[in-house]
């Protein structure tokens, strides 16, 4: 998928720095380059951005007072030379603030961040109406990859990423556990036994102590979970 940034900035210099860092990511293409908010304004509405890039510190109105005033708010990444900005910034729930000049991986790291919050980060899992195939599409490395939810063992929630771990492979999904949970909610078999892990109970070895064991790993599963998950394998062993 690929998403489409407005560039907001009063300084030519600072809008070309981040158009040449958009051209390096392939999920992200220039929807427009604005010098003022009236501009911006006049922009979106007629298109509707996935993101905003927007300077803060600029003639007339800030860009903090232009989204302020946006009823219908996207989501925006804060760019200033200012630092005194960045609270005010982040009350506004942005999904980021870059203090210039920022690199480019700094950069990066924003977009990210903006792309894990996403809901179509990871496409719904869906159902084939004639075979009846649950799967799910995961981004990883750039491209999707198509898993079987029969398939998927269990997930384990990093930072700012989650491990994907199925019977043939483990990938990394650059999203938030909450994304990824949402998606296997329909689906009866994947619990969420601790803060950091998501199992599919169809995939259970052992359940012993506080710890469940799944295709040779040990996770530990909290109290409430621990007697759903043993009556679900003894359901499984007597099936």
């Amino acid at each position: 998928m690929t998403y489409r940034v407005l560039i907001v900035d009063d300084e030519p210099l600072a809008q070309d720095v981040v158009e040449t860092y958009i051209t390096k990511i392939p999920e992200l293409e220039v929807a427009g380059k604005c010098k003022n908010v009236i501009e911006a304004f006049n922009f979106l509405q007629k298109e509707k951005p996935d993101l905003i890039l927007l300077d803060i510190n600029m003639p007339e109105i800030s860009g903090i007072d232009f989204l302020k005033n946006l009823s219908d708010k996207p989501r925006v990444v804060f760019t200033t030379a200012y630092a005194e900005y960045a609270l005010e910034g982040f009350d506004l729930n942005v999904v980021d603030y870059l203090l210039k000049p920022f690199s480019f991986p700094r950069f990066l790291q924003a977009i990210q961040k903006f792309i894990a919050q996403r809901p179509t980060n990871i496409p719904i899992s869906n159902q084939s109406p004639s075979t009846g195939e649950k799967t799910v599409f995961l981004k990883s490395n750039g491209k999707y990859i198509k898993i079987h939810l029969d398939e998927l063992c269990f997930v384990q929630g990093l930072k700012d990423y989650v491990m994907v771990w199925t019977t043939t492979m483990k990938i990394i999904v650059y999203t938030k556990m909450k994304n990824l949970e949402a998606q296997l909610a329909p689906h009866s078999e994947f619990k969420r036994i601790n803060k950091s892990y998501i199992v599919n109970s169809n995939f259970i070895e052992e359940v012993e102590g506080n710890f469940v064991k799944i295709i040779g790993q040990e996770i530990t599963i909290g109290n409430t979970f621990r007697s759903e998950v043993s009556e679900k394998k003894k359901k499984n062993r007597l099936g």
